[in-house]
């Protein structure tokens, strides 16, 4: 099966509708839907467009084409208003692709898919010009947004172009109408039903079909912007971005990644050009049982009005798959954001290196950003990607603490002055009071209102997760951690985050799971190195403890890893925890730093609980980060119950003790 074979089946129906009613159309028609070469398929493509714009000529401009190119032909329809826009654009699109056809050098066969799209387009319009009826008994090629007055070929707003069913059809969604309303409560009228089976959804990585590789990093950032906002929409459980890309490129069909995924159904989007305007092709495509295109929209616009565009887009989705909104989301969607396109290039492109984490990109995401501020600085978004970039670099140990939450505090308070519904906003300052602020109250509160704004929002959701754990209130962290993971199953800290959750939770074999597929996609995460290792010494099986634990010393050098090695050859697990006690107790000395928190678990382990407290204490009085979670120590260590000094470490931090 060919990864264009969905469309190809859309063109089907419209070619059994065409039969007999245009000879020419349906020869050449017959011969692309036969092939299974995608060189051909761009050849008879590109036939069919000939076809249409050679009789268009002769009627609309009143004159043979004769040998002039397609594009030509084109521009002259455009400038007089010939045809509507969205067709316009079509037609672009597909003179365009389709040249790739007698030309395959540097193609790529998934290029065909946007050009079957943008045929199915314009035939069906084209039918209708020609007062061609066409009666189909299912819903014909995925549905487009339309002209108004198509009869009449003014430029106008695209609409949705109202379906034409044959009497039976009728019949058979009255009957289903009914059924609904009767099984199902819906009052909703004038949707598909099978569009409103999509409850969940992947956008997928945005295929970049400009010709130009240099905006790769700008393509990547629109994708995560969209998602962003279709995130928002609470009747929808949207992928989010990590484990999108983790699809880019990868080959398979939508029906086996949503399979993977557990989703319903995908948008692909198609970037057919970015200049002074942005020209992109969305589809809503149904996963099961098999692939079908819903619906398609064809959208130009220009740079500045792009998170305009982005709000209409997800509207029209929770359209198609019939979400209604709640009034927050349509207030959301309603407004206007008009940015200099200069600034929202910069953010994009900053985004992109935020979600990427690394420690290079955590800078350029710092430069991007303080572009997109400079150039609009009335925008909050931008200072909202500098503050969680700062959190970021404080919370990797990327720089220093002090200066990173001093920059993080003023980026964050800033974007709250201009926008108070900014949801990365009150993300960043609920993992800021909840962790160095250890202000449980006002850290959830911030929580909730970050999953009132973002709903799908996976890192939220999980860093909840560990609030709740953290407050011992174990089901709703579960809860929250099943979700998050159910968002970004591919993304190593949500498995790191989900991981220790689970581990807390009693669940050994889901942490396990998790914690180590975390490390098979990201080696260095440092919460999935905590889950893995706790829970193969909670099975007992510490030769499978020292693998993963050896690896997480990295500093080390290769001397050292022999010593450790001997040690626990000989010894075992505790002369291992005896020797890193000691190493940093030496480290201390010299004045170095080291985690006060795993200073302390490691005296626990050797049942040294005065020593375990003072590593606690002087946690306290550095407002150590990590000491947050001090209050799951007793659930290894049962007998810090009675352990006054423990007990009043929670006091003061108003923790409970179960």
């Amino acid at each position: 099966m060919t990864i264009w074979a969905s469309e190809i089946r859309e063109l089907e129906k419209l070619h059994n509708a065409l039969k007999d009613k245009h000879p020419k159309l349906d020869r050449e028609l017959d011969k692309l839907i036969k092939t299974d070469d995608e060189n051909v398929v761009l050849i008879y493509s590109r036939r069919c467009l000939e076809v249409i714009i050679t009789d268009l000529s002769e009627r609309e401009l009143k004159r043979p084409r004769g040998t002039e190119p397609l594009k030509g032909i084109i521009d002259k329809l455009n400038r007089e208003e010939k045809v509507p826009e969205n067709i316009i654009v079509s037609m672009y699109n597909l003179n365009s692709l389709s040249t790739f056809g007698a030309h395959p050098k540097n193609f790529d066969p998934r290029q065909v898919k946007p050009v079957i799209l943008d045929l199915a387009t314009i035939i069906e319009w084209y039918l209708n010009y020609m007062g061609i009826e066409v009666l189909v008994t299912e819903e014909p090629v995925a549905v487009r947004q339309k002209s108004k007055e198509q009869g009449r070929f003014k430029k106008t707003p695209v609409k949705r172009r109202r379906r034409i069913y044959a009497v039976a059809g009728i019949l058979l969604a009255a009957v289903v109408f009914i059924v609904s309303l009767i099984v199902f409560n819906k009052t909703d009228i004038g949707k598909p039903g099978r569009a409103g089976s999509i409850k969940s959804m992947i956008i997928l990585p945005f295929s970049n079909y400009t010709g130009d590789e240099t905006i790769e990093t700008l393509v990547s950032g629109m994708h995560a912007c969209l998602i962003s906002d279709v995130k928002r929409l609470s009747g929808l459980r949207v992928i989010n971005t990590t484990t999108s890309n983790a699809y880019k490129n990868a080959g398979k069909s939508v029906h086996d990644i949503a399979s993977e995924l557990n989703v319903d159904g995908a948008i692909e989007v198609s970037v057919l050009g970015i200049k002074d305007s942005v020209i992109i092709q969305v589809s809503l495509i149904r996963a099961f049982p098999e692939e079908e295109i819903l619906w398609i929209g064809d959208y130009k616009e220009e740079k500045s009005q792009m998170l305009n565009l982005y709000n209409r887009i997800t509207k029209q989705i929770a359209d198609e798959v019939n979400i209604k909104l709640t009034p927050d989301e349509e207030r959301f969607l309603s407004r206007k954001r008009t940015v200099d396109p200069e600034a929202l290039i910069a953010y994009i492109k900053g985004q992109f290196h935020w979600e990427r984490l690394g420690r290079e990109d955590l800078d350029s995401a710092l430069h991007y950003f303080q572009i997109a501020i400079e150039k609009d600085p009335e925008w909050a978004e931008p200072y909202a990607g500098m503050a969680m970039t700062w959190n970021a670099i404080g919370g990797f140990a990327f720089g220093p603490l002090t200066e990173a939450y001093r920059k993080t505090t003023e980026y964050l308070d800033k974007a709250l002055s201009l926008d108070q519904n900014s949801a990365n906003s009150h993300y960043v300052k609920a993992v800021l009071t909840t962790w160095p602020g250890w202000d449980w109250e006002t850290g959830e509160k911030e929580f909730l209102k970050t999953l009132e704004l973002n709903p799908n929002d996976a890192l939220a959701r999980g860093y909840y997760a560990h609030l709740l754990m953290i407050l011992r209130r174990t089901d709703e962290a579960v809860y929250q951690a099943n979700l998050a993971l159910a968002l970004d199953p591919l993304r190593p800290l949500v498995l790191g985050l989900y991981a220790r959750v689970m581990w807390h939770a009693g669940d050994i074999k889901a942490a396990l799971k998790q914690s180590e597929k975390a490390l098979s996609i990201d080696p260095d995460n440092n919460f999935a190195f905590e889950a893995v290792t706790n829970s193969y010494l909670s099975i007992g099986d510490t030769l499978k403890w020292f693998e993963y634990y050896r690896r997480r010393i990295y500093w080390s050098d290769e001397k050292y890893l022999v010593h450790l090695d001997s040690l626990f050859e000989k010894d075992g697990y505790f002369a291992v925890i005896k020797e890193r006690i000691k190493v940093n107790e030496e480290v201390l000395g010299r004045g170095g730093s080291i985690s006060f928190t795993g200073q302390a678990k490691r005296h626990l382990i050797m049942k040294e609980y005065d020593k375990a407290m003072d590593y606690y204490e002087k946690a306290y009085e550095e407002n150590f980060w990590m000491l947050a979670y001090v209050s799951l120590a007793v659930i290894e260590h049962p007998e810090l119950k009675n352990n006054a000094r423990y007990v009043a470490l929670l006091k003061n931090m108003n923790l409970p003790l179960k």
